[in-house]
């Protein structure tokens, strides 16, 4: 066989080769079929698109092969478990923010396996299941921001996160209202991101993160007065944290000085040199890192002073009680030695007296001093 025949053969070969690859290639790129494509959406590869249609649910039938939904800014305020009647094995990314959602039924996204990222956020949430999402979910991403405006809410949410999104790696609760960190928030093992801004959040004591991956926290614009020492030092404790805490009203008084030390010799507050002082009125605006930590000084006004005179009358009362007890406990394992040192007492003071009234009687009778002064002689 000769050498240009062996050219054109292996040239042929590849050009059968070649040809379906470009077909798999070309039909990636060509828009999905109107007669597959919900009414008022736009499908273009795998993502739907029906943003701001005035949707009241969930369009059907979707593409099975989608993988990214938007349904922003309609009017779905309920989502049911017919919301999604259809399996959708490829769906990841599933956009509903800005449809005044106000509830979330069980079972809602039992058909949507491949769930990877939920955004939620810009809602009017009031009942949020606990059952809304399938066992063994693959949810990493959640966004509920200003979505939340009930401050009891706080426990759903707290449910919610204990029990049903165990793979979450980033949730956003800003700007919605919340008073107290949702106690699940700390189980996430695998938690790298949480986004808390503008909340009113004013206490973040006994706080511990299980997640060691733990690489974002952002608790700006919120009502933080201290931190206290015990939750520094677990912050301390997670590698490649960046903690974020400007906007808070901090009262730099004695309490502060812990805050003060842990700023001046760490890093993972990423934005300290912002932080500044609300309180008192003379350190107002000082930046937290400026402070001299001998102008940290408590003026207790006078109803905290009767408390602490309150609480110092209190603390002198056990002790007096503590010292009574003491004081009855020796009492008792020496009670042997005691009644002796009674009876010896009693004894020495028994002849003592027999001896003045024997005297008493000498004197008192002439005819005793006579007897006595003739048996001296």
């Amino acid at each position: 066989m000769s050498a240009n025949m062996l050219v054109a053969k292996g040239k042929h070969a590849h050009h059968r080769l070649l040809t379906p690859c470009l077909l798999l290639v070309l039909s990636c790129f060509v828009p999905v079929s109107p007669l597959d494509c919900p009414e008022k959406c736009v499908c273009t590869l795998t993502t739907v698109k029906c943003d701001r249609q005035n949707l009241m649910s969930i369009p059907q039938p979707l593409p099975a092969n989608t993988t990214t939904l938007f349904l922003t800014g309609n009017s779905i305020s309920h989502l049911t478990e017919h919301s999604f009647p259809a399996r959708l094995e490829h769906l990841t990314d599933l956009y509903l923010s800005g449809n005044q959602i106000e509830q979330v039924d069980p079972g809602v996204f039992d058909n949507l396996p491949s769930l990877h990222l939920l955004d939620l956020s810009n809602n009017k949430m009031l009942n949020f299941s606990p059952d809304a999402f399938p066992e063994n979910n693959k949810l990493q991403v959640l966004n509920l921001s200003r979505s939340l405006y009930n401050v009891s809410y706080t426990e759903v949410i707290s449910s919610l996160l204990k029990n049903s999104v165990p793979k979450l790696s980033h949730l956003n609760l800003s700007s919605s209202d919340l008073i107290f960190l949702p106690d699940g928030i700390t189980s996430l093992s695998d938690l790298s991101t949480l986004d808390l801004r503008n909340n009113s959040i004013i206490s973040i004591k006994n706080i511990t993160f299980r997640s060691q991956v733990l690489n974002y926290v952002d608790l700006r614009n919120n009502t933080l007065k201290e931190i206290p020492n015990g939750t520094f030092a677990d912050f301390s404790q997670i590698p490649g944290l960046r903690l974020y805490l400007a906007g808070n009203p901090w009262v730099c008084d004695c309490l502060m000085k812990d805050m003060v030390t842990w700023l001046q010799k760490s890093d993972f507050v990423t934005d300290k040199v912002n932080l500044t002082c609300d309180e008192p009125a003379e350190l107002r605006n000082v930046p937290l890192l400026q402070v001299d930590q001998a102008n940290l000084q408590c003026n207790l006004s006078p109803s905290q002073m009767d408390v602490v005179l309150e609480t110092s009358y209190v603390f002198l009362g056990m002790v007096l009680a503590l010292i009574g007890v003491i004081f009855l406990l020796v009492l008792y394992l020496n009670r042997k030695g005691i009644k002796k040192w009674m009876y010896n007492i009693r004894d020495a003071c028994r002849d003592h007296m027999e001896g003045y009234h024997y005297r008493y009687e000498i004197n008192s009778d002439p005819r005793l001093a006579n007897l006595s002064l003739n048996s001296d002689v």
